[in-house]
């Protein structure tokens, strides 16, 4: 469930970043505002009450600027929460920058491009799903 642009705050710094590629200068999103794009994508942009059609699994994204979300994938949908210091990992654990990874969840870069642990089918399946279909 990649994000159309625009579609969360992070958008306007993706623009940004975009000017900056063309232009041969990209530098990382500034850390307060890529914090706040991840938050905002994983609790606006891939949330959805819709029944996850695929295996139940749970996605534990963390930031190194100390922020960490988990994101439930079920037949109750999918729903962003703030990660609990001492929970058990999920199914698959992703940390990046919040820089890279709202830069992944537009398309900018790619997954493999952070740090991966577990079984990554069902961030595949976020992915390419579309539950307005």
């Amino acid at each position: 469930m990649r994000a159309p642009l625009g579609a969360a705050s992070g958008g306007i710094a993706v623009h940004t970043y975009d000017v900056q590629l063309t232009l041969g200068a990209a530098r990382p999103l500034p850390a307060d505002v890529a914090v706040e794009g991840v938050d905002e994508f994983l609790t606006t942009v891939s949330a959805t009450s819709v029944p996850w059609p695929f295996e139940p699994a749970t996605i534990d994204l963390h930031a190194t600027e100390g922020r960490s979300w988990r994101l439930t994938l079920d037949p109750d949908g999918v729903r962003c929460t703030d990660l609990a210091a001492d929970a058990e990992p999920g199914e698959l654990v992703v940390r990046g920058t919040a820089s890279e990874l709202v830069l992944y969840f537009y398309a900018r870069t790619p997954f493999e491009g952070l740090e991966i642990t577990g079984d990554t089918e069902p961030m595949e399946q976020l992915a390419e799903w579309d539950p307005n279909e």
